[in-house]
């Protein structure tokens, strides 16, 4: 995620480089005498690993891809503990969905806008600005939960802010990945990075239950802002080109040509449907947790945590299993089946009585997740012309995150009422209505459009 200086300087970033024009630079930079500019990242020679994780053989990515999973590790400590302290404080399913809907409400403003930036300006400085201020207002979070003078205003506020700098953040991060390693490792790398991001998700809220009995909620909070510190350190190392930027419309012009080209591709409004609909009515599970384990299953903070662990590990068992695929094409239909699968999941875990059946749902849960969102993600970043890739993923944040508030909001307000059961059971059967739907389409869908693949034989691949 460190896309402004992934543009084009040394090697040109633009356009993705063909594999035949790639084998003499690489020829080149195997020579001792002649100095060659600093360029896109190349797998390092003597590096052997697995094909599952060949991704990492470019430095930058595994710097990049180490920095985010440290940093989000803290996140979901962070997470999970502020749930837990907005229940204890005020014992309202409804102030847990206003903080999920505080948290992600700027992405539902800035996500669009943001795109436009992160293809103007440099992504990585974009993204040290953004990660220093969520470091920062999470060592607020913590000194005011020290002191004891944290009240759920404050709470509140800092959740906005928080996500104001994550909705500027997200589609320089987003774009950033296909900078920092070669076209053929794309997806490979996208699901590695979902493998990192989810393996957060079982490490942080498992490390939060255990840390809420040891140093308290506050120490959560610490841990998170220090965590912070491995992904800007990685980001002031990145050897990423600068990025040249062509003389174009205004930030709102430029917003436009990303929707015109999603528009001329109606399938493309399709795929972007799925995290939308995701995003609105079953991923807003994640609010209700705290709720769900505390009231339904009679668990406490460690066991929080190690319910939410469960969706940590579906996701990593998906997110791997994807890395080893070569091809994010023709994946439309399993798309959708995961999508109708989560859906299912998500109206069995409503009905769920005991920790193990919740926490088998969770995984099959997160893994289903995994299997919607990475491929969905990688099919938009290989099929995104580069000069428009952050402004199309900034889409895809609209979708995911942007929307999300309005999901927490709806789903607090109903748990209040009528349950947290019902509500989960309402997101889940309307995801499993829509998706099946879908599902049934598809073999015409695929007779009447297609997604713009980019021609590789053409490219030399």
């Amino acid at each position: 995620m460190v896309a402004a200086e992934g543009g084009a300087k040394t090697k040109v970033l633009g356009p993705p480089l063909a594999y035949n024009e790639m084998r003499p630079m690489e020829s080149a930079r195997t020579q001792p005498a002649a100095p060659v500019a600093v360029s896109a990242p190349e797998p390092e020679p003597a590096t052997r690993l697995p094909a599952m994780f060949r991704s990492l053989r470019h430095r930058d990515y595994a710097l990049f891809w180490t920095g985010n999973f440290l940093s989000n590790i803290g996140t979901w400590m962070q997470n999970l503990a502020l749930g837990w302290q907005i229940l204890l404080m005020t014992n309202s399913p409804f102030l847990l969905g206003l903080n999920g809907f505080l948290g992600t409400l700027p992405s539902l403003v800035f996500s669009l806008p943001g795109g436009a930036i992160a293809d103007r300006l440099s992504r990585r400085r974009l993204m040290l600005v953004t990660q220093t201020a969520m470091a920062v207002l999470a060592l607020v979070l913590g000194v005011l939960t020290s002191f004891h003078v944290v009240r759920i205003n404050e709470i509140l506020a800092i959740s906005f802010l928080t996500g104001l700098a994550s909705a500027l953040n997200s589609p320089a991060y987003q774009a950033m990945v296909p900078d920092l390693v070669e076209r053929e490792d794309l997806v490979n790398a996208v699901a590695l990075n979902s493998a990192q991001f989810n393996l957060s998700r079982a490490i942080g809220p498992t490390l939060a239950g255990l840390a809420l009995g040891a140093v308290g909620v506050a120490g959560c909070y610490y841990l998170n802002s220090f965590s912070f510190l491995a992904l800007i350190i990685a980001l002031l190392v990145l050897r990423v080109p600068d990025k040249r930027v062509e003389p174009g419309p205004g930030m709102w012009g430029a917003v436009l040509d990303g929707g015109r080209f999603i528009y001329q591709h109606r399938l493309i409004v399709i795929l972007l449907s799925v995290p939308a609909f995701l995003a609105l009515f079953a991923l807003p599970f994640v609010v209700l947790m705290p709720a769900f384990a505390r009231d339904l299953l009679h668990l406490g903070a460690s066991g929080l945590g190690y319910l939410m662990a469960g969706a940590g590990l579906g996701a990593v068992i998906s997110a791997l299993t994807l890395a080893a695929q070569r091809s994010a094409e023709g994946r439309g239909g399993f798309i959708f089946t995961c999508a109708a699968v989560l859906s299912l999941a998500l109206i069995l875990l409503s009905r769920a009585h005991t920790f193990w059946w919740s926490f088998v749902l969770l995984a099959v849960i997160g893994a289903t997740m995994v299997g919607a969102l990475a491929l969905t993600n990688t099919t938009l970043q290989l099929i995104s012309p580069p000069e428009l890739r952050g402004r199309i993923m900034s889409f895809y944040a609209l979708a995911i995150m942007g929307l999300a508030p309005l999901g927490s909001l709806w789903v607090g307000s109903v748990a209040e009422k009528l349950g947290t059961r019902f509500s989960l059971t309402f997101g889940g059967s309307v995801c499993l209505c829509y998706f099946a739907i879908l599902l049934i389409s598809l073999p015409r869908l695929r007779k009447t459009a297609r997604l713009p693949w980019p021609d590789l034989k053409s490219s030399g691949k």
